[in-house]
């Protein structure tokens, strides 16, 4: 409640600054736009053989996988572009991959390339940016990168580390260029099936929720200090599946709501080591972060999320919000505009956009609780009607009534 009052007091004085969020653009390369074309930079094979980019391009394009040894993400990626992404090449779409692990390579770094290389089992061609020329020139930002270029090498995709929807975006990127249109599966349901919690523990989980919500007034108060009952149905959750970060994050918005930052700050710790590539991760960690009042780390994640997914309905939500706690008109404004934009906002939020925000990007007079319930419903912490608990359940009624 406290940072959307932060908010209806900072639309009062907005003033147009530029925005740095806004200007800077979505495109996952530090120095090229989307449709700049690619430096033909020289690489250098397994072998010792050079090779320039415009020599790798197929009659339709080419794909280039920038990788490393080093990245925990890029054996993934390596495998899906060797099962997956060569079958494009029939349709004259080559793939490539190229190692940036250092930009001096000795002689143990070749040959730590070689191992991977067939340990993997790639018959792709992988070749050496040699002293990271053509990293640089391209401003690949991090490790893997997919590039996928037309037959003239103009860029037209970019696209960051290897999220489980990427398996689906990086065919569907390569499909445009190649002008298929291919059904999508929607992006929440497939991190859910390849990130389905384990051991029962998003049943406690829920529980937990559940039981936060029921010692939460309608105005986000606790009722009587931290909610134990839920704090010990979350660290059940942990227990059960320590990768589910869920639980870290609804624990740390349980100990805010409490006022016990310190205990707060130390469930964050356990995400803040965390790495997080996926744009559901992104999406709900910037939305907790500005529940908590969190500007920086809501910004680094949104901005994550819009490298990703640019036109993210609850990304520029959260935008909107944040902008506003940071006195930046412009960049409220431009959240609004697009937010209204987006023909899926509606039916993401709950609510219409203009419901909740005036066109110049602020609050609008009177929609503190609609504000506040959105971004509820985003973190899918909202109040909705309960049915009775099961008596087989790892949660008893009458904790339930302990917690109110």
């Amino acid at each position: 409640m406290k940072f959307l009052k932060c908010c209806l007091a900072a639309a009062v004085c907005l003033t147009a600054i530029a925005s740095p969020w806004w200007n800077a653009s979505a495109f996952a390369l530090r120095t090229l736009e989307q449709g700049a074309k690619a430096p033909d930079i020289e690489l250098m094979g397994m072998n010792g053989e050079g090779a320039r980019l415009s020599s790798l391009v197929g009659p339709k394009g080419l794909v280039v996988i920038y990788w490393a040894t080093w990245s925990s993400r890029s054996p993934g990626i390596l495998l899906f572009a060797e099962k997956e992404l060569r079958k494009y090449e029939a349709q004259g779409m080559k793939v490539v991959a190229v190692n940036a692990d250092h930009q001096e390579m000795k002689t143990e770094d070749h040959q730590a390339v070689r191992d991977k290389v067939k340990e993997l089992g790639l018959t792709l061609p992988v070749f050496h940016d040699r002293g990271l020329v053509g990293y640089n020139a391209l401003g690949i930002i991090s490790v893997p990168t997919t590039l996928i270029m037309d037959n003239a090498l103009s860029l037209r995709e970019a696209y960051p580390g290897f999220p489980s929807v990427a398996k689906t975006d990086i065919p569907e990127k390569i499909d445009a260029v190649l002008g298929i249109v291919r059904e999508k599966r929607p992006e929440k349901a497939q991190y859910l099936l390849d990130h389905k919690p384990k051991n029962h523990a998003l049943q406690y989980y829920n529980l937990g929720k559940r039981m936060f919500l029921v010692a939460r007034s309608p105005s986000g108060e606790l009722r009587g200090g931290v909610p134990d009952s839920a704090i010990d149905r979350l660290n059940e959750a942990i227990r059960r599946d320590p990768d589910f970060f869920r639980p870290y994050l609804l624990k740390a918005i349980i100990y805010h709501a409490a006022k016990e930052l310190a205990l707060r700050d130390s469930a964050l710790d356990n995400i803040r080591k965390r790495e997080f590539q996926e744009p559901y991760e992104h999406r709900v960690l910037a939305l907790g972060y500005l529940e908590m009042g969190l500007d920086n780390s809501a910004s680094d994640h949104l901005k994550a999320l819009f490298s990703l997914s640019a036109d993210d309905p609850a990304g520029l939500f959260g935008q909107a919000l944040l902008s506003q706690r940071r006195n930046d008109a412009a960049g409220a404004r431009k959240a609004v505009e697009t937010l209204s934009a987006n023909p899926a906002a509606k039916e993401i939020l709950g609510e219409e956009v203009s419901a909740l925000f005036t066109p110049e990007g602020a609050v609008k007079t009177g929609s503190v609780r609609a504000v506040r319930n959105t971004l509820d419903r985003l973190l899918e912490i909202e109040k909705k009607a309960q049915g009775a608990i099961r008596s087989d359940a790892p949660v008893k009624a009458e904790d339930v009534n302990k917690a109110k």
